[in-house]
């Protein structure tokens, strides 16, 4: 990790490694925080306005939520295998090498979690590829890791990648686990975050207190987000 993360919207990071619906209630939740807490009403107006429309497109089953079948099957086969890489990080990788600094550790993941959480639609088989490559093949006697394993996993992403329509929606390019509604959520998550820092900054657990964060151990204790909500922001 550089000095560089602690100025990128790390909810992007977040989106990526959640589910749709784990996402959106993710963000419902810290709206509803938000408007409980009442001192941020122009982040949560900003913020109700996205989860809005996030709500609309997760309702939009017919279509595969407003996106077509190629790029929303590429979406959930890179979220599948964020969630093994995170689980056999956490399983294999972590307990093998340790220390974070550790140069093996490093190796395997330049940049941490964010150099697979961060990829794109250009890129992210080929850092798939080289992280599967480093914790089967180079330290696959520490990891543990198979080759077999690594190679199921790269053959779920590229064909899903053969066959993802590769048109780019918006100005902006999303990681290729969330879509673009999913990153103006982001944005909007974290014009909150920085409002209640910059209010909360001798404080900064009071700003903590009203994002849902899940843990990431890996174990079942992840399981800490809310329900999906049954009343959602509508437009």
């Amino acid at each position: 990790m550089t000095h560089k993360t602690y100025f990128q919207n790390f909810f992007e990071a977040l989106a990526a490694s959640l589910s749709d619906d784990e996402f959106l209630a993710f963000a419902t939740t810290v709206l509803a925080n938000l408007d409980t807490d009442g001192g941020f009403p122009e982040e949560a107006d900003f913020l109700r306005a996205q989860v809005a429309e996030l709500n609309k497109q997760h309702q939009a089953r017919g279509v595969v939520r407003g996106k077509v079948a190629s790029s929303a099957a590429l979406q959930q086969a890179v979220r599948l295998f964020l969630k093994w890489a995170q689980l056999t990080n956490t399983t294999r990788v972590f307990p093998a090498f340790p220390d974070r600094n550790q140069k093996e550790r490093l190796d395997i993941l330049p940049g941490g979690m964010d150099y697979l959480y961060q990829a794109d639609n250009d890129n992210v088989v080929e850092r798939a590829t080289y992280y599967l490559t480093k914790i089967s093949n180079d330290y696959g006697d520490q990891t543990k890791v198979t080759l077999k394993e690594a190679a199921d996993q790269l053959k779920l992403l590229t064909d899903a990648r053969t066959s993802n329509d590769t048109t780019k929606a918006g100005t902006k390019k999303a990681a290729a686990a969330i879509d673009v509604q999913e990153l103006v959520v982001c944005q909007g998550l974290y014009r909150a975050y920085s409002a209640l820092l910059a209010r909360h900054w001798a404080e900064p657990m009071q700003a903590y207190a009203l994002f849902p964060f899940p843990n990431t151990t890996g174990g079942p204790e992840d399981g800490n987000l809310p329900e999906l909500p049954t009343t959602l922001p509508t437009a």
